[in-house]
């Protein structure tokens, strides 16, 4: 409470002391009038009023688009008077001070009003907490391996009067984003929430082992969604009863060491796309090192891709690369394993595989009549690429020296240097493993029982793809 100044001459107060008549002419002071405002309200937002301090302050709905005309109502107390006057528009894009008074007392009330914020303040999943990208509008979850995502249930605090849809702490399935829409008086926002894995291979390492493993997308042999995946699969640990299934998601959760194996095979035909999981930083630098370590890798189908992720070949090719259902076919689909000056009949890889021999260039069979999927994922222009014909024998010259590598293999109609589709990458001082790409599409583990040509899905030439990968498998077990 404040008190207005009163100036009181000197002569009056000598009278007041000594002459008591002159007291009656003395003015009173009253100083125990209210000057309270009682309530403030701008629309149906109420303030907050705070005596102590005579500070106001009025919350608006989030989206309010303008501060700058608001109109207040407000009582004060009973015989007090106060500027601004209540229902006058005022600007409270900075705050406003309203003066009550009453005789010789007032009060000053400032007058605050803020527009309610429309955010997702903390996000949690049990005891992991997630990052808001408030700019982004997106909240992450880093979760540890394991943790099954088919049913989190975040739990979420908001700004003021906002809802979320879905509701805090209802169970959602992460295996993909989840969008949650944020309502708050007219504003509306959308969060993308995701999950990631956290990731932490076994980086210890050692020295490459003796066993066999199978890689593979899903969390156990018996899981693996692709008909020529899990094809593949069958035969080789029909063939390896000792060989081990790992997964990727064991590879970055830090649930298997890979140096242990002494060869990995990797048949991948799920997608021309790697999977997420192969591609985190940690997870390419462990498989890289292994290959530089000496441990030898068998990549087969789309899974060939990788050979560029982990640098162990160079450079880019245009690729011939096949990703779809597949279609109904009547040819008889072979692998070349010649080329002009050039035999590799001799490989390991082709032992005991039987050859037919036209104008003195050597195929095999591999699929017949039927259908077929034709998942490709090869090298072409190969000779274009460095300058040459696709008849030179300087681009063959080129290429194996570029890769270090042994060109075993194209599709069998070709008679020159225009595609590479199967090879060795040798070992040497930088990567002391050895690995063998098989992207030829024709190479497919379970021949579909589909259309009228094949209705049975029984290829004809199946043992012929059995022998290969054998051979592949065997050769890379070698010491």
């Amino acid at each position: 409470m404040k008190i207005r100044s009163v100036f009181i001459p000197l002569a009056f107060l000598l009278c007041m002391v000594w002459l008591p008549g002159c007291q009656e002419e003395a003015e009173v002071l009253d100083l125990n009038n209210a000057v309270d405002i009682l309530d403030f309200k701008i629309g149906n937002r109420n303030g907050i009023i705070n005596d102590t301090t005579q500070a106001i302050v009025v919350t608006m709905p989030a989206g309010t688009a303008s501060l700058s005309a608001l109109v207040p109502t407000f009582t004060v107390s009973s015989g007090a008077v106060v500027t601004p006057l209540p229902g006058v528009a005022q600007d409270f894009s900075s705050p406003v001070k309203y003066t009550v008074t009453s005789g010789n007392v007032y009060k000053t009330y400032t007058v605050t009003v803020r527009v309610q914020e429309a955010a997702i303040l903390t996000a949690a999943i049990g005891s992991h907490e997630g990052v808001i990208d408030e700019a982004g509008k997106t909240i992450t979850f880093a979760l540890p391996y394991g943790t099954a995502l088919t049913e989190l249930a975040p739990a979420f605090t908001l700004t003021g009067e906002a809802s979320l849809s879905p509701a805090s702490g209802v169970k959602q399935d992460f295996t993909t984003p989840v969008t949650y829409t944020l309502t708050s008086g007219s504003v509306t926002k959308q969060y993308q929430v995701k999950t990631v894995v956290k990731v932490a291979p076994d980086m210890s390492k050692g020295a490459i082992g003796t066993k066999k493993a199978f890689l593979g997308t899903a969390r156990d042999r018996h899981s693996i969604p692709d008909d020529d995946e899990q094809a593949a699969a069958d035969w080789f640990f029909s063939k390896y009863s000792d060989a081990d299934y790992i997964s990727w998601d064991q590879v970055s959760g830090g649930a298997v060491n890979i140096y242990q194996y002494k060869v990995i095979w990797w048949q991948y035909d799920q997608s021309a796309q790697l999977p997420q999981q192969a591609l985190h930083s940690d997870v390419v630098a462990l498989f890289t090192s292994y290959l530089k370590d000496g441990g030898n890798f068998y990549f087969s189908g789309h899974a060939v891709l990788y050979f560029w992720t982990i640098g162990r070949i160079p450079s880019e090719f245009n690729m011939a690369i096949g990703d779809g259902g597949g279609f109904e076919n009547n040819d008889t689909w072979t692998i070349g394993v010649n080329l002009p000056g050039v035999d590799h009949r001799g490989h390991p890889l082709y032992k005991n595989i039987l050859f037919d021999q036209a104008d003195g260039f050597y195929t095999f069979p591999v699929i017949g009549p039927g259908w077929k999927e034709d998942h490709n994922h090869v090298m072409v222009e190969v000779a274009r690429k460095y300058g040459y014909p696709n008849n030179s024998i300087l681009a063959y010259a080129s290429f194996i020296k570029e890769l270090d590598a042994e060109w075993l293999g194209v599709w069998g109609g070709i008679r020159d240097f225009y595609m590479a589709g199967v090879l060795e990458l040798k070992a040497n001082t930088t990567w002391k493993g050895k690995a063998i790409y098989m992207g030829i599409g024709g190479f497919e583990w379970n021949q579909n029982a589909q259309g009228g040509i094949n209705p049975s899905g029984v290829n004809i030439y199946q043992d012929n793809i059995v022998q290969v990968c054998s051979n592949a498998i065997d050769y890379l077990s070698q010491n």
